[in-house]
């Protein structure tokens, strides 16, 4: 069987269903309101904050999001979830942990905390290469966000102990780099059209060692993958599908008729599906 011409490991998934159709119209729709408010006033979402980062030697700004009313209940603490490329990803991540958790109540409400990154490549790479020089940050990256980053917001904002990561292409495979190297640090991974075949697929080469030595580990992974041909996605799928251990929660998509830039909202709203899906809320629990 060629395992680089299937579609997903559940094929029904490739097709979005009329269900999530649905909801990506209803979350447009808050979108667009939320635009046009903005237009017309002073709306505003979330908090600029700039950081002055001892591991990067840089200023870093970030925009936290915290969950609407959320002082009104101080009892209360939320997951966070990390997003990478906010200028992309932040507005769609907003309005699906609003409409996912507010109104269809299939996931809690999140903190949500964008990273800006001035220079991706350095940022989300583990190493430099001839095409792309400046990689080889990643280490640094994800110290700051281990030692500097979380503290901030775990002392400033109710977050509990539960994080997520968002990434697309290098932040995709940031992601998975964090799950390897910092395999503490977050609990869900969404990987959009992870770069994994950046320096000769070393993260994949890295990761039946990694999961035969963490057997008792417990994370949600969720990968999506567009018309681009050569991601390295489909080795990485065969790693974990060969090596992953019981408690790997992981899926993948492969959206056939998207581009590499047209994807992320769809594997965002079904990210947050596979890793919140036996999730239930206080009322439905009792």
């Amino acid at each position: 069987m060629n395992t680089y011409k299937r579609a997903a490991r559940n094929p029904g998934k490739v097709k979005i269903g009329t269900k999530m159709k649905i909801s990506i119209l209803l979350i447009l729709t808050q979108l667009s309101i939320c635009f046009a408010q903005q237009k017309k006033s002073d709306f505003v979402i979330g908090e600029k904050i700039s950081i002055e980062s001892k591991v990067l030697n840089e200023r870093k700004t970030i925009v936290v999001i915290p969950p609407y009313n959320y002082k009104d209940r101080p009892d209360e603490k939320f997951p966070v979830v990390y997003v990478l490329d906010p200028g992309n990803n932040l507005f769609a991540t907003f309005g699906i942990v609003n409409y996912y958790s507010d109104m269809l109540k299939i996931m809690p409400r999140m903190i949500i905390v964008g990273i800006v990154s001035n220079d991706r490549e350095k940022d989300y790479l583990p190493t430099p290469s001839k095409e792309q020089p400046t990689g080889g940050g990643a280490d640094k990256f994800l110290r700051f966000i281990n030692s500097e980053l979380v503290t901030l917001i775990d002392s400033t904002y109710p977050a509990n102990s539960e994080r997520c990561i968002i990434g697309h292409s290098a932040g995709g495979l940031f992601a998975i780099y964090a799950l390897v190297n910092q395999p503490e640090l977050f609990d869900s991974f969404i990987c959009i059209d992870p770069s994994l075949w950046y320096d000769n697929q070393s993260c994949v080469r890295e990761m039946p060692e990694f999961l035969k030595n963490n057997k008792k580990i417990k994370k949600s992974i969720f990968i999506s993958l567009s018309n681009e041909k050569e991601m390295g996605v489909f080795p990485f799928i065969e790693v974990l599908e060969k090596y992953a251990p019981e408690g790997i929660n992981w899926d993948y998509i492969h959206y056939k008729n998207e581009t590499h830039n047209s994807l992320g909202f769809k594997s965002i709203c079904a990210g947050f599906e596979m890793i919140y899906k036996d999730w239930k809320t206080n009322e439905n629990a009792k």
